[in-house]
C-alpha cells in the first residue's frame, strides 16, 4: 500500500491537466487503484481488530484440548499485554479509514477544480453579463471580515510574529542586509513590518485591504492600500532588496501571480531575495479542511508548482522547507510503526511551507 504515491499522484494531477486540458474530465486510474487499495486494508484491519484475545477454534480430539490450556496459560501471561495490542489495531484501523475519507474528499474536490477549468478553457471568449445593482455579483467580502479572520485563525500577533522569526534568520542568512528597502505584499495585521522595523531595516508594506493598511499605519508603519501590480508598476526597476508574501498566493489567480511574479523580479536588485509563505496541500488536513477557513482562498498551490512558477519567473530557489508543524499533543500515538508513522505525517506534519528565491 503505497500512501505516499497516492497523495503525490492526487496534487500532480492538477499539473498534469494544463497540458492535458482533455484530460480534466477523467478520473486517474492511479489514485483510484490506490485509494480502493487503501479502502480494503482499511475493511480488512477493521475485520481483525476483534481477534486478538480470542480463542482458536477447538476441535474434539487430545491434541486440540491440550492446545486450547496451552492458548489459555499464554492468555493469562499476557493479560495487561494484549488490551494493548487491541488499543494499536484500533488505533491504526480508525486512522486508516480517516485517511481513506480525507484522500477521498481531496480526489473529489480536485476533480471539481478540473471541470471549471475544462469549462473555462472551452469557453476563453466568454465574459461575464454586467452585474445588476443588488445583484449577488455585486456583493463582495466585507474588508472588515477579512481582517478579522487573521485573528480568528492565524492567531494572535505575539503568534504570528514567533514564526516570522524564523524568516527574518533565513532572509539575513542569505544576504537580505544590503541596504536596499524591503517591501511586504500583503502587510495584513504588521507582524513582519514590526520585526524588520525593530531590526533597524527599511521596510515597507502594501495591502489590497485598506483595514490591514490603515491598521498599519496606525501603528506608525509605512502602509499603503493598493494591489500589488498597481503599487509596484510605480516603483524604480531594481530598488527593492528583500520582497516578501506571506500567506497572499493562495488568494490569488494563477494568471495574476504569473503576471505578479516577473515584475517582483524585475523591481529587484540583482541578488535581492523574494520570500514566500503559504498553505501546505501536502497536509491532507490543511489541504482538504484548514485551507478552506477562509474564503478569500482561491486554491492550495503545491510546493512543486510553487518552485517552477518562482524559476519560469527569473528566480533561483535556494531554499524551500516545511514550516509550523502541528503541536506535539496533536500527533498520533505509536508512531513506531512505520503505517502509524507515514499517516502521522500526512496529517499533522507541516501545516505551511516556504520557498525563498534570488533574482
Amino acid at each position: 500500500m503505497n500512501i505516499r504515491a497516492a497523495v503525490r499522484e492526487i496534487h500532480a494531477k492538477a499539473e498534469r491537466e494544463a497540458a492535458e486540458p482533455d484530460a480534466a474530465l477523467r478520473g486517474s486510474p492511479a489514485v483510484q487503484t490506490e485509494l480502493a487499495i487503501l479502502q480494503s486494508a482499511y475493511e480488512r484491519l477493521y475485520q481483525m481488530r476483534g481477534l486478538v484475545g480470542q480463542m482458536p477454534p477447538s476441535p474434539d480430539t487430545l491434541r486440540g484440548r491440550v492446545g486450547a490450556y496451552l492458548v489459555r496459560a499464554v492468555q493469562r501471561m499476557l493479560f495487561w499485554y494484549t488490551p494493548q495490542i487491541h488499543r494499536v489495531q484500533n488505533e491504526v484501523t480508525n486512522t486508516i479509514g480517516s485517511l481513506s475519507k480525507l484522500v477521498e474528499m481531496q480526489a473529489q474536490a480536485l476533480e471539481a477544480l478540473s471541470k471549471q477549468v475544462r469549462a473555462a478553457q472551452l469557453s476563453p471568449q466568454m465574459t461575464p453579463a454586467p452585474a445588476t445593482a443588488g445583484s449577488e455579483e455585486t456583493v463582495s467580502i466585507p474588508a472588515a471580515f477579512e481582517f478579522a479572520l487573521q485573528e480568528r485563525f492565524r492567531g494572535f500577533e505575539g503568534e504570528t510574529t514567533a514564526k516570522l522569526e524564523r524568516w527574518l534568520r533565513i532572509i539575513l542568512r542569505n544576504g537580505g542586509n544590503s541596504g536596499a528597502e524591503w517591501l511586504d505584499i500583503g502587510c495584513g495585521r504588521g507582524e513582519w513590518l514590526a520585526l524588520a522595523s525593530r531590526g533597524g531595516y527599511p521596510v515597507c508594506g502594501v495591502d489590497a485591504n485598506p483595514v490591514a493598511a490603515d491598521y498599519c499605519r496606525e501603528r506608525g508603519f509605512r502602509a499603503q492600500a493598493a494591489g500589488a501590480v498597481e503599487f509596484l508598476r510605480g516603483r524604480p526597476d531594481e530598488s527593492l532588496g528583500v520582497v516578501t508574501m506571506f500567506h497572499v498566493v493562495e488568494h490569488l489567480p494563477p494568471e495574476h501571480l504569473l503576471a505578479l511574479l516577473p515584475l517582483i523580479a524585475r523591481k529587484l536588485r540583482t541578488g535581492g531575495l523574494l520570500a514566500i509563505e503559504t498553505p501546505n496541500p501536502g497536509n491532507l488536513l490543511m489541504g482538504s479542511h484548514y485551507f478552506w477557513n477562509d474564503p478569500t482562498h482561491r486554491r492550495p498551490l503545491p510546493e512543486a508548482l510553487l518552485r517552477f512558477m518562482l524559476e519560469y519567473s527569473g528566480f533561483s530557489v535556494i531554499e524551500a522547507s516545511g514550516l509550523n508543524a502541528f503541536p506535539a499533543e496533536n500527533h498520533l500515538p505509536w508512531t513506531e510503526l512505520d503505517v502509524v508513522r507515514q499517516v502521522d505525517h500526512l496529517l499533522y506534519d507541516a501545516r505551511d511551507y516556504g520557498v525563498l528565491g534570488r533574482k
